[in-house]
């Protein structure tokens, strides 16, 4: 057995990692000439915390204190949410040619939790969620499942047509293409599950370049996510009327730079010994979809559902009933399951770290991170679709055909305007620590 490898086996035994900015154009090789084969086991250990705060749209009319003398439509604070979670990453990379990679990601999430609360100066005599007599849409304080598990895993193929350290005066590009599938156990309002239920493909393109002591990056990706026909709570209900299934798509792009104190390369150019400190920025665009946002599980699990006396103020439906139910469950759900249709948003980020690599086949690495999810809707599915006459614009429960014409999730009670909901924003603050043994 080679020194290498009698090296890499006890520290495969500690390991820990959040993925570093450095990789996005580093690729695992093998077949080298002097360097038969690359191999990299991390184990990461992820903290992160989600605060937001969440509105509520309300008619505002003049017989209301602070309204103006026209009726219209405001927004006030109702909610405030947070969420800790607890992760492990497992990480396996490994060389199968000159510069191209297979790689592996188990995810393990130890603890996550989300709590909602009423925000500042809202209580049950104000408050348009949760003002008790038995209308009640759900209930606040609301304290969610305390999740753990398996999550879904990752496998993925980074190719590097081009790679500085053969070529110095070549930069490093790398194209990644990663595939999760979902191997978790199904995400429910219900139970302490982390699984999604979805298909999902990661495309990025990265690109740096070495200068003495800097090197600059750039990247941008998409990611494309698709509901799991067997598994999923993202359903397709067969309703022409329905607009959204799953969640909507991503692009985005990271830039940043990491510059080293100290660097003494191997031999052949690949990195040996180094202390580097990465900063960074990234900044992505969701498009319109459905989602489990930070009211998945107190909509889904509400009470009011089963409750005769929760109906909306025209009484005309349990407040927590799809519109479609009224004329009878035809193709859809009777009640909430708490996916909800989501407005196109944007998110921005900033990240430091810290990687330092003493002796060549040990790193050790320090990561944070924060990200700014910019304000959007959380509820504001379509009202439906109309099938028979679409000039009229009419949405009725049985047509000229006999269809129902409304979207299977849609519940005028969150989805209408003057009645929807409305992220202020959300600060997620993270922290990472890795520990990674490599050959």
């Amino acid at each position: 057995m080679s020194t290498k490898f009698r090296l890499f086996i006890p520290i495969l035994l500690l390991v820990a990692v959040p993925a570093s900015s450095a990789e996005l154009t580093t690729v695992m090789s093998a077949a080298d000439k002097e360097d038969p084969f690359d191999g990299v086991l991390s184990i990461s250990y992820d903290w992160q915390l989600r605060k937001s705060l969440i509105s509520r749209e309300f008619q505002c009319d003049p017989t209301i204190v602070g309204c103006p003398s026209q009726p219209m439509i405001v927004t006030k604070p109702e909610l405030k949410s947070q969420r800790v979670s607890h992760n492990m990453n497992i990480d396996l990379r490994f060389g199968l040619y000159h510069d191209l990679e297979l790689n592996i990601r188990l995810p393990i999430v130890i603890q996550d939790q989300l709590n909602l609360g009423f925000a500042t100066g809202v209580d049950r005599r104000n408050s348009q969620v949760d003002p008790g007599l038995g209308r009640s849409l759900f209930e606040v304080p609301n304290n969610g499942q305390t999740r753990s598990g398996f999550g879904d895993m990752a496998i993925g193929i980074r190719w590097a047509p081009l790679v500085q350290w053969r070529q110095p005066k070549h930069p490093n590009l790398v194209f990644d293409v990663t595939y999760t599938a979902p191997s978790g156990k199904v995400r429910e309002a219900y139970n302490t599950a982390v699984g999604m239920g979805l298909h999902q493909l990661h495309i990025e393109v990265a690109a740096s370049k070495l200068w003495r002591f800097i090197e600059p990056y750039f990247s941008i990706f998409g990611d494309l996510r698709f509901p799991s026909p067997e598994r999923t709570l993202f359903t397709d209900y067969g309703a022409e009327a329905q607009i959204l299934t799953g969640p909507g798509q991503k692009l985005g792009m990271k830039m940043g730079a990491e510059w080293f104190p100290w660097r003494w390369p191997r031999k052949d150019n690949k990195p040996g010994q180094y202390l580097s400190i990465d900063t960074g920025l990234a900044m992505s665009y969701t498009f319109r979809g459905r989602e489990a946002t930070d009211l998945f599980e107190a909509l889904g699990s509400s009470s009011c559902a089963s409750n005769p006396a929760c109906l909306s103020s025209n009484s005309l439906k349990n407040m927590a009933a799809y519109d479609r139910t009224l004329a009878g469950a035809q193709g859809g759900p009777r009640s909430l399951n708490g996916i909800t249709d989501v407005s196109a948003y944007g998110t921005i980020g900033a990240w430091a770290g810290i990687h330092l690599q003493s002796i060549q086949y040990f790193e050790v690495s320090l990561l944070f991170m924060y990200q700014r999810e910019l304000p959007h809707y959380l509820t504001t599915a379509v009202i439906g679709k109309d099938l028979s006459n679409p000039r009229d614009g009419r949405i009725e429960y049985v047509n000229a055909n006999g269809a129902n014409e409304f979207n299977p999730v849609y519940n005028s009670d969150i989805d209408e305007p003057g009645r929807r909901f409305k992220s202020e924003g959300t600060n997620i603050f993270g922290v990472m620590v890795r520990l990674s043994g490599k050959i």
